[in-house]
């Protein structure tokens, strides 16, 4: 019960900073269009401070940042995936973002808005012309000095193993020449795994979010053994992660 109680102020928190910075947001969004040809990067910058804030409020959490000392700008970032809590702490240190998403959104319009302001592309129910239209959109956006986030795993694993990779990620590596980010998170699940929404423990939990060295689609002869060696390296990332949490 207490659990529970915990998670309700965390979704109270989270949900409640996007609620009330929202319309702000939104009606700064609006004044950059006039001077800005990409407004919804400020609307994205937005969102990245109302993560950090949901992270330093919400009781029981820590979030443990183990970056590069300069991030990447211009490139894929891959991450294992355990919760819902990824996306947030990703968005807190990656700027100028697409993020690719498999769930449905659709029925939702107004959070659909929202999203696509954000910068989440969603797949879920979509026909093929219309995700080969999202990996067009993924190009222009890398070709054009932005960002990208996958979760390769395509959904949320439970425990230290990782699911098998998709290769989307690591074609588009080799076709556009970028190189891809790998990192690697451990904890979120035992806070919130999927389908929860109480949180699962009592015991304030680390988060830990570690920035593997860059990987370059030059060094490998094919996107499939690039997509092979980054599960490789991250799975023993992981492990090592899951022994000191």
């Amino acid at each position: 019960m207490y659990g529970c109680i915990l998670g309700s102020i965390g979704h109270f928190i989270y949900f409640g900073l996007l609620a009330v910075l929202i319309i702000p947001g939104y009606i700064i969004y609006l004044i950059a269009r006039l001077f800005m040809k990409e407004p919804k990067y400020v609307f994205q910058l937005g969102s990245s401070y109302s993560y950090k804030l949901f992270f330093l409020l919400t009781p029981k959490i820590v979030l443990k940042k183990d970056l590069k000392k300069e991030i990447p700008t211009n490139a894929i970032f891959i991450s294992t995936h355990q919760s819902i809590l990824d996306f947030p702490a990703l968005s807190t240190f990656i700027r100028k973002y697409l993020f690719f998403a498999n769930v449905n959104l659709g029925s939702l319009p107004l959070i659909a808005y929202i999203c696509n302001l954000a910068g989440v592309s969603y797949i879920s129910g979509k026909g093929i012309d219309k995700i080969s239209k999202i990996y067009d959109d993924f190009e222009k956006h890398l070709k054009d000095g932005k960002n990208i986030i996958f979760f390769p795993e395509g959904t949320r694993h439970v425990d230290c193993k990782l699911k098998p990779f998709k290769r989307g990620a690591f074609r588009l590596s080799k076709k556009t020449s970028k190189p891809i980010v790998p990192i690697v998170m451990e904890g979120a699940y035992k806070l919130l795994p999927r389908k929860a929404f109480c949180f699962r423990t009592t015991k304030k939990t680390t988060i830990h979010v570690k920035m593997l060295d860059t990987l370059y689609p030059e060094d490998f002869a094919s996107d499939k053994e690039m997509m092979v060696y980054a599960q490789k390296i991250m799975q023993e990332e992981k492990d090592k992660l899951c022994d000191i949490s």
